[in-house]
């Protein structure tokens, strides 16, 4: 029986992408492998990150907001300036106009795999979600933002602050190290599940996974859009590799 892996944060590390999947023996034939989100922008290899990963049979993913953002371009072809100055979308289109040179089907395929993404995926012993649980959630919101068709370039009621939440993973390290409380714009209290709750969108303070036993929550953003690792995690043991 194969394992169920999970990828933190790639932004177009496509050489860590193959690296740490090599590193934990990735077997595609047996191996589950889901994702945060946030396959896009800042780094250069957009395009070979999309296809690699539209090439996985067996890859259940969560949308996250930079991906959310290139949906948005390649549907209508209006560049959002905040998305290409800050966010390292200028990068993307670089890569797909310039560099790649992909086809106007290529692009639409690419549109259409991102839109059929979910915002979350709930699951028997896990919750999957680009940026965290917004406050007011409950278990049946999730299943709802989950279950519903997500409109094309409009937002699911709610659906979209699941790609942009800081505040529940925040709250969950600011239990565990108070001196970054004033980074929490709403602390939030543990949410109510027996389930993992694994998100990215934070990164982590050091450069690995954050683990909070109290929020049921594993935090797999560790940099690799601002030059740190790229991390993969065993989702049942926590055991995990880094490129």
């Amino acid at each position: 029986m194969g394992r169920n892996l999970i990828l933190g944060d790639i932004h177009s590390s496509y050489d860590r992408l193959i690296s740490v999947l090599e590193k934990a023996a990735y077997d595609p034939a047996a191996d589950t492998l889901y994702s945060v989100g946030d396959f896009c922008d800042r780094g250069k290899e957009a395009v070979k990150t999309l296809r690699f990963l539209m090439d996985q049979r067996n890859l259940r993913a969560v949308i996250g907001n930079h991906d959310l953002m290139l949906q948005d371009w390649l549907f209508t072809g209006q560049r959002d300036e905040e998305w290409l100055r800050y966010l390292g979308g200028s990068r993307t289109v670089q890569d797909m106009v310039y560099r790649s040179h992909i086809t106007h089907a290529e692009c639409f395929a690419i549109a259409e795999w991102l839109r059929c993404l979910p915002f979350v995926r709930v699951e028997e012993r896990y919750i999957i979600i680009h940026g965290g649980i917004p406050k007011g959630f409950c278990i049946a919101d999730l299943i709802e933002c989950q279950k519903r068709d997500r409109p094309l370039l409009s937002t699911l009621r709610g659906g979209e602050a699941l790609t942009w939440d800081r505040d529940y993973m925040l709250s969950a390290y600011a239990d565990l190290h108070p001196s970054v409380s004033d980074e929490v714009s709403v602390r939030m209290e543990p949410f109510d599940t027996d389930r993992t709750i694994f998100v990215g969108h934070t990164p982590t303070f050091e450069g690995r996974p954050f683990i909070s036993e109290r929020y049921h929550l594993v935090a797999l953003d560790t940099g690799a859009g601002h030059g740190g690792p790229l991390t993969l995690m065993d989702m049942d043991t926590f055991e995990y590799w880094q490129a």
